[in-house]
Formats: structure tokens, C-alpha cells, sequence
């Protein structure tokens, strides 16, 4: 498949972590046909964690949102998906659609996702590769 000129995912199977990366801004059409393939990535993966960076684009319009909310509760229950780590810019628009977007896809899933905000990707990677699971870190070796 040819790379998109506007939309970068990658899969790392060691980690379990999906990363996706707007790279310029899109039209509907280019974001919806995104998010598809991302979903798609998620059901054929054992992904457990999700990065999304939203830090080149720009807020979905009122139908792309409403689109969003649909059709991610309706995939995620479907992945192994524990944790969506957001990476925003400085953009109070966006912030607001993404929250209203994640307390949607929450209540949808029981809240078995955990969803984070980020204002830098590496600061989402570490929290989406660190674990809050007392019997993995540095709890590994307690009686």
C-alpha cells in the first residue's frame, strides 16, 4: 500500500503500540479514510496502545465528530485497546472536540480505555509503554 501524503501509521508488535501521526491538514474525505485504516490496523494488531498526534492538523468539522464518536465505539470494543494517548497542539478548539470526543468513546466502552493528553509525543510513548499493573515494573519482584 502507498504511503499517504497526509497521514503516517506505524506498528511496533515488540511493544504493542499502534502510532498514528497527522502530517499536514486534511479534508473530510482524507480523515475519514484515515481513521478506517487505523481501525482497521487495530483489529488485525495485538495493540494494546494508541498514539495519535493531532499536532499538524486541525479540528474535525460537527459531522467528522459525530462520525468519530461512531465509528471508534463501534471498533475499539472490537481490539485489544487499553490505552489512547493524544498529542495536542496549542489549540483550545481542538482540545474541546477531543475531550467531547474521548468522554463519548468512555462512556461507549465502559471506560476500559484509558485516554491521556500530551502536549509532546514522547511524553505520550512513555506513559503508553509504561505499566500501572503492580505486578509489572519495579513491583515485579515483590513477594
Amino acid at each position: 500500500m502507498k504511503p499517504s501524503p497526509y497521514f503516517q501509521i506505524s506498528y511496533n508488535p515488540k511493544q504493542g503500540l499502534l502510532s498514528s501521526q497527522w502530517l499536514r491538514v486534511v479534508n473530510s474525505t482524507e480523515y475519514r479514510q484515515a481513521l478506517v485504516n487505523v481501525c482497521k490496523r487495530l483489529r488485525k494488531s495485538n495493540a494494546m496502545g494508541w498514539l495519535v498526534d493531532f499536532s499538524r492538523t486541525t479540528t474535525p468539522n460537527m459531522s467528522d465528530q459525530t462520525w468519530t464518536i461512531e465509528l471508534l465505539g463501534h471498533s475499539l470494543p472490537l481490539t485489544k485497546l487499553r490505552k489512547l494517548a493524544l498529542v495536542l497542539p496549542d489549540d483550545l478548539f481542538l482540545e474541546v472536540v477531543v475531550e467531547k470526543v474521548s468522554n463519548s468513546l468512555l462512556s461507549m466502552s465502559n471506560n476500559k480505555v484509558q485516554i491521556a493528553y500530551f502536549a509532546d509525543p514522547c511524553a505520550a510513548q512513555q506513559w503508553l509503554t509504561s505499566s500501572n499493573d503492580p505486578c509489572e515494573g519495579l513491583f515485579r519482584s515483590a513477594p
